[in-house]
């Protein structure tokens, strides 16, 4: 057993605000199994000491908070070179800047809790969808993990964004890499089933254009191990019905959502909690026998956003 310090980094405050800790603390306790998790403050610092074998250093690499791990040996505290998991460099996902985008360290963490709900050899096995993917932020931190991943989004100019945003990204680090466009089914002018596909480092994805309630048809009865996305907040963003409701949509796709897991697969959300309330969304999914678990990382965004997440596991 190592006594672990982990400093958690500034950036989880822009992502997770006035509740970064009860959100790291969350994502920390499902990684570790168990919550006995003790919150150290030196100046500005924050550390969470715990104890862990040392075969689970790691999986700690990849928790979207951290800003260092640190063994604890009396009053010294001694970094240790641990290597991240990833093999894109790190602007590959944060690079991009633009209106509505999902906040990188959230999706990580939706990405972290997923994989630890589920069976798995290798992260390379693992195939991930996001039915909403905007600008694949989800999708890009999939390629990140080594996984191959599907989106679905209904925005046509999103594929044009997506392709530039990546190939300037490519150029600049001289990565080789490989687009192929094409149509899920016949083209059509509404672009509907068009889609961009975008492979490097042994990681690749697809992005559909379409609607996330013809998840099903779009995707040909692909399985998929995880189903992660960022709904809708209720706000400033509209739905695929043109509703600021998410739930009317989610309500209709939710069937085609459970078709497209493997069986032990999961689905992780994030979700504004007045807009559809926890219990609203989750009914949505149970109805089709999903399980469940017992995950929340509930934060206030705003006056009008409380943000959180919900993990459902397919079971079977």
């Amino acid at each position: 057993m190592k006594n672990l310090a982990l400093l958690v980094s500034p950036s989880a405050k822009n992502a997770f605000f006035h509740d970064y800790l009860d959100v790291a603390r969350a994502e920390l306790a499902w990684l570790i199994g168990h919550t006995e998790i003790t919150h150290t403050k030196v100046s500005a610092m924050d550390f969470f000491d715990i104890q862990v074998n040392e075969e689970l250093l790691p999986l700690l690499t990849s928790l979207s908070f951290l800003h260092g791990v640190f063994e604890r040996q009396g009053e010294q505290l001694i970094p240790l070179p641990v290597a991240t998991p990833f093999g894109l460099d790190e602007d590959f996902v944060f690079g991009a800047k633009f209106k509505g985008k999902t906040n990188e360290l959230l999706t990580q963490l939706l990405i972290n809790v997923g994989l630890r709900s589920i069976d798995y050899r290798s992260v390379a096995d693992v195939k991930l969808l996001d039915p909403m993917c905007g600008r694949a932020t989800t999708l890009l931190w999939a390629m990140r993990y080594g996984m191959k991943a599907k989106g679905i989004e209904q925005d046509g100019k999103a594929l044009t964004d997506i392709r530039q945003n990546v190939k300037k990204w490519c150029k600049v680090h001289r990565q080789k890499h490989q687009f192929t466009e094409g149509f899920v089914g016949k083209s059509n002018k509404q672009q509907v089933g068009k889609f961009v596909d975008f492979a490097a480092y042994g990681a690749s994805m697809r992005v559909i254009c379409g609607d996330s309630v013809e998840a099903s048809s779009l995707l040909k009865g692909e399985r998929f191990d995880l189903l992660v996305s960022d709904l809708p907040y209720g706000v400033q963003h509209f739905t695929t019905s043109r509703t600021r409701n998410p739930l009317k949509v989610v309500t209709a796709s939710a069937a085609g959502w459970v078709d497209s897991l493997k069986s032990g697969g999961v689905i992780v959300l994030a979700f504004n909690s007045y807009l559809p309330k926890r219990e609203e969304l989750l009914a949505a999914f149970t109805e089709y026998g999903m399980q469940v678990l017992n995950f929340s990382a509930a934060h206030r965004m705003s006056e009008s956003i409380v943000r959180d997440v919900v993990i459902l596991k397919k079971t079977g």
